[in-house]
C-alpha cells in the first residue's frame, strides 16, 4: 500500500486509522468555523480523505473512500460559508504552539497548477516555476513558517491575472464567484497581504521574512517588513543596485527667482554613484568569503561560502535604508546568489545565513503537500472553492508535519513509533 512521506516516518491508512484520535482532537480546534455540526463532519472527513493513501485526492475519490456522498463533500468546498480565514489564524495559532520561535521566519513563494479550460478562477497562460514554463494555469502565493523546530505552510492567495479584471470578463468572474469588491493585485502585493494578516493575528511568532529575488527585488515588499518591525533577508538579482557608502544626497539650496524651494535630495558633487550588487560582490576579497554550514532539508547538511557588507540600498532610483549585502556560493565558487538585509549591524553573519537559506524549507512543504495531501489535486473552478480546498490541505499538511515531529522524538527516545505504530 502507498504510504505518505514523512521524513524518517510515514503514514499508512493502518497508521492513520490509529491516529484517528488525534486527528479528532486537532480538527476540534477548527470546529466552530464550520457552519453547524453537519459541515464539521463533513470537513473532518474531507481531511481524513487529504491524509489516505489515495492516488488522486477529488472530491468523488475521497467521498468513496470516507463514505460521504461527493454531492455534500462539493458543496463543503464550493459552496459552503465557512470561515476559512478563521481556520488559518487557528493554524497559525497551532503552528505557533508546536513550532514557534521569537527567530521564526515567514518565507513567501508561488507554486502553479496545472488547469484546463479558461473557467476556474485566476486562469489563465502565465509563467510557473513549478512547470517550468508559460502554461495555463493557476498560480497561488503562499507564506510558510520555518523554526529551528521545524516548517510548514501557513497561509494563500490565489493570484488572478490582470484580464480577469477587464470590463469584458464581467461574466467571468461571475461564474468563478469572484467577489465584486476584489481587485488586481500583483504577486508582491499579495504577499504584503500575507505578511500584514499574518502580524495583525499576532498568533505565530516571527522575527525574519525571506523571499526569492521575485519578490526580493520589490522595494515596497521589503518595506512593509520593515515598517512592521521586522528584519528582511531576501534574495535580489545581481543587477540589484545599491551604495557602498553614505551617498550624501543634500536638499539644493534655493535659486533667487526660481518659485517654491526644492524638498527632495539630490546628489552633490561628492556622491558616489550606486553600484550592482554582482559588481560589487565580484570586486571582494577572497578572504572576505568564510565557510558556514547549514541546513538543506532532506539532503542533510550543506556547507556554503559567504560574504557580506555594509551597505545602502537604492530604492526607486533614490538611496534607501542602510543594511547588509549577504552573498553565497558553493565551497570553491559556482554560481553566486545576492541578499539584501535590513538586519542591524550586530546581527551574526551565521544568522544572516541561515534566514536567507531557508526557502529550501518552502519547496520542501509544496513538494510534500502535492505529492502527499493533494494540494493540486482539487478540481473546483470557484474561488471559494479554491480557498476552501487550500485551507484544508493545509490542515492536512500541518497534521502530517506535527506527526513527523513526534515520530522523530518518540524514535530518537524508544526506537519506535507512538503507541507502537
Amino acid at each position: 500500500m502507498q504510504a505518505t512521506q514523512v521524513g524518517s516516518g510515514s503514514i499508512t491508512a493502518e497508521d492513520l486509522a490509529a491516529l484517528l484520535p488525534e486527528l479528532e482532537a486537532f480538527h476540534a480546534r477548527f470546529g466552530r468555523f464550520f457552519c453547524r455540526s453537519e459541515g464539521r463532519g463533513w470537513g473532518r472527513r474531507y481531511l481524513a480523505g487529504l491524509l489516505l493513501p489515495i492516488v488522486r485526492k477529488n472530491v468523488e475519490n475521497i467521498a468513496e473512500q470516507v463514505g460521504a456522498p461527493p454531492r455534500k463533500l462539493q458543496q463543503l468546498i464550493s459552496e459552503s460559508p465557512w470561515d476559512d480565514a478563521g481556520c488559518v489564524v487557528e493554524l497559525q495559532r497551532l503552528v505557533g504552539e508546536e513550532l514557534g520561535a521569537p527567530d521564526g521566519v515567514l518565507v513567501i513563494d508561488d507554486t502553479g497548477f496545472a488547469k484546463k479550460g479558461r473557467c476556474s478562477a485566476g486562469v489563465g497562460r502565465q509563467y510557473s516555476g513549478t512547470l517550468g514554463r508559460r502554461d495555463n494555469c493557476q498560480v497561488g502565493v503562499f507564506v510558510g513558517y520555518a523554526s529551528r523546530h521545524g516548517h510548514t505552510l501557513v497561509d494563500r492567495r490565489l493570484y488572478l491575472l490582470e484580464p480577469w479584471f477587464d470590463p469584458g470578463a464581467a461574466a467571468r468572474r461571475r461564474r468563478a464567484g469572484v467577489p465584486e469588491g476584489l481587485e488586481f493585485a500583483t504577486k508582491p502585493q499579495l504577499a504584503a497581504e500575507l505578511l500584514r494578516a499574518a502580524d495583525a493575528a499576532g498568533v505565530l511568532p516571527f522575527g525574519w521574512v525571506t523571499a526569492d529575488a521575485a519578490y526580493g527585488d520589490g522595494h515596497d515588499l521589503r518595506q512593509v517588513v520593515a515598517d512592521l518591525g521586522k528584519w528582511y533577508c531576501m534574495e535580489v538579482s545581481s543587477t540589484a543596485e545599491v551604495y557602498q557608502r553614505d551617498p550624501a544626497w543634500r536638499v539644493p539650496a534655493r535659486r533667487p527667482g526660481r518659485g517654491h524651494p526644492p524638498s527632495r535630495p539630490r546628489p552633490t558633487p561628492s556622491s558616489p554613484p550606486s553600484v550592482t550588487a554582482g559588481d560589487l560582490v565580484g570586486g571582494l576579497a577572497a578572504s572576505a568569503w568564510v565557510r558556514h554550514r547549514v541546513t538543506e532539508g532532506a539532503k542533510g547538511p550543506r556547507e556554503y561560502e559567504f560574504a557580506r557588507v555594509r551597505v545602502v540600498e537604492k530604492r526607486h532610483r533614490a538611496p534607501g535604508p542602510a543594511g547588509w549585502l549577504l552573498a553565497r556560493r558553493p565551497v570553491g565558487g559556482g554560481e553566486v546568489k545576492h541578499y539584501l538585509s535590513n538586519a542591524p549591524e550586530t546581527v551574526a553573519l551565521a544568522e544572516l545565513a541561515w534566514v536567507g537559506c531557508l526557502r529550501w524549507t518552502v519547496e520542501e512543504d509544496f513538494e510534500l503537500a502535492k505529492g502527499e495531501v493533494g494540494l493540486d489535486q482539487y478540481e473546483v473552478t470557484k474561488l471559494r472553492g479554491w480557498y476552501h480546498h487550500m485551507t484544508l490541505a493545509l490542515l492536512a499538511l500541518s497534521f502530517v508535519k506535527f506527526v513527523q515531529r513526534k515520530w522523530e522524538k518518540q524514535q530518537a527516545g524508544q526506537g519506535q513509533r507512538p503507541g507502537g505504530l
